[in-house]
C-alpha cells in the first residue's frame, strides 16, 4: 500500500489503488463470515444430539450461539473498517489530484508569480519538478 520515498524526501507514498484493494478485501471477509458461521451448526447440532439429556449438550449449544453472535459482531466491525479504508482511498485520490493541480502552470491558479514558469514546465499542464532526479508518483501531479 505504500512505497518508501528516496532522495531528499523521507516517508512513504500511499498508493490509493492499493488502499482501495485492501478495503475491498476486508469487505469480502466481512461478507464471508456469515457463511462460515453456518458451517458451525451441523457439527454442533450433532454433538448436542449425541449428548441429549446431559447438561453438556445445552452448554455446547449456548457456546455456539455466543460464538456466532461474536462472529456476527466481528463481521460488522470488519465491514465498518472496510468502509473507512475505502473512504480513505477516495480521500487520498482527491488529495493527490488537488495537490497536483496546485503545481500546474496555468492561469491565475499557478503557485508562481505572473510571468514565472515552473522549472521543467513545457506547456500548460506540465508537472512541477523541483529536484532533478526525484520521481513524483503519477497521482501527485494528476497523472501527467
Amino acid at each position: 500500500m505504500s512505497t518508501p520515498i528516496g532522495g531528499p524526501t523521507r516517508g512513504f507514498w500511499i498508493t490509493p489503488g492499493e488502499v482501495q484493494k485492501a478495503g475491498e478485501s476486508a469487505r469480502k471477509v466481512a461478507k464471508d463470515i456469515p457463511d462460515e458461521i453456518k458451517t458451525l451448526y451441523k457439527p454442533t447440532d450433532a454433538a448436542v444430539a449425541g449428548l441429549a439429556g446431559f447438561e453438556t449438550a445445552k452448554a455446547i449449544d449456548d457456546c455456539l450461539e455466543a460464538w456466532a453472535k461474536a462472529l456476527r459482531s466481528l463481521a460488522g466491525m470488519v465491514e465498518g473498517a472496510a468502509d473507512a479504508v475505502g473512504s480513505s482511498s477516495t480521500s487520498f485520490t482527491r488529495e493527490d489530484h488537488e495537490r497536483g493541480k496546485s503545481f500546474l502552470d496555468f492561469g491565475p491558479h499557478t503557485p508562481y508569480a505572473p510571468g514565472v514558469t515552473a522549472p521543467g514546465a513545457h506547456g500548460p499542464y506540465a508537472p512541477y519538478t523541483p529536484y532533478p532526479g526525484v520521481t513524483l508518483p503519477p497521482a501527485s501531479n494528476g497523472g501527467h
